[in-house]
C-alpha cells in the first residue's frame, strides 16, 4: 500500500497541480498566513473542534436511531443535530481550505490528502442522504428507525473515523 501511495504522490508532482501548488504557496495570502505563528495552530484547533462537532452530531443521531438515548422523537432529534452537523461541516471546510494555504505543496501533492478529500465528499453526500432519510421516516409518523437507517448510521461513524485517521496520516504519508 505504501508503494502505491508513494507512486501516486510522485505522479502528482508531474501534473499541472505541482505548478498550481507552487504558485499558491507563494501567494501573498499564503505568505501572510505562514508568517503569523498563531494562525495555523488556531485553524487547526477550529478544524479539530469542527470535526468533533460533526462526529458528535452523527453519534447523537445514531444513539437515538438505536434507541439508546433521548425522550425526543426521531424527527426532533434529527432536526436538532442536523443543524449542528451542517454548521460543523461549514467550519471543517472553511478551516481546511485556509489550512491548505499553510503548506500547500505538501498537501496538494500528497496522495493521502486526495484520499481524504474523496472520503469527505462521500461523507457529506452520505450525511445528506442519512439526514433526509431520518426526516422522511419521521414525517411518515414512524418513530422507530429501520435497519437501513441503522446501517447508514454505522457506516457514517466508520467513515468519519477513517476521515479523521486519514487527516492524521497526511503528515506521515510518503511524498
Amino acid at each position: 500500500m505504501g508503494d502505491l501511495l508513494f507512486e501516486l504522490s510522485q505522479w502528482l508532482y508531474t501534473t499541472p497541480l505541482n505548478d498550481f501548488a507552487q504558485s499558491m504557496s507563494e501567494s501573498a495570502f499564503s505568505m501572510w498566513l505562514v508568517e503569523r505563528f498563531w494562525a495555523i495552530p488556531i485553524l487547526q484547533v477550529v478544524h479539530i473542534l469542527a470535526i468533533a462537532g460533526t462526529l458528535a452530531a452523527i453519534l447523537m443521531m445514531n444513539l437515538r436511531v438505536f434507541g439508546k438515548v433521548g425522550h425526543a422523537t426521531l424527527g426532533e432529534t434529527a432536526q436538532r443535530y442536523t443543524k449542528v452537523l451542517w454548521w460543523s461541516l461549514v467550519f471543517v471546510i472553511i478551516s481546511g481550505v485556509l489550512m491548505l494555504f499553510g503548506d500547500t505543496v505538501r498537501n496538494l501533492l500528497n496522495s493521502v490528502f486526495w484520499i481524504k478529500m474523496v472520503l469527505v465528499v462521500v461523507g457529506i453526500l452520505t450525511a445528506i442522504s442519512y439526514t433526509r432519510g431520518l426526516a422522511r421516516q419521521s414525517a411518515s409518523g414512524l418513530d422507530v428507525a429501520g435497519s437501513g437507517a441503522k446501517a447508514g448510521g454505522i457506516f457514517l461513524i466508520i467513515l468519519w473515523c477513517v476521515i479523521i485517521l486519514a487527516g492524521r496520516w497526511i503528515a506521515y504519508a510518503p511524498s
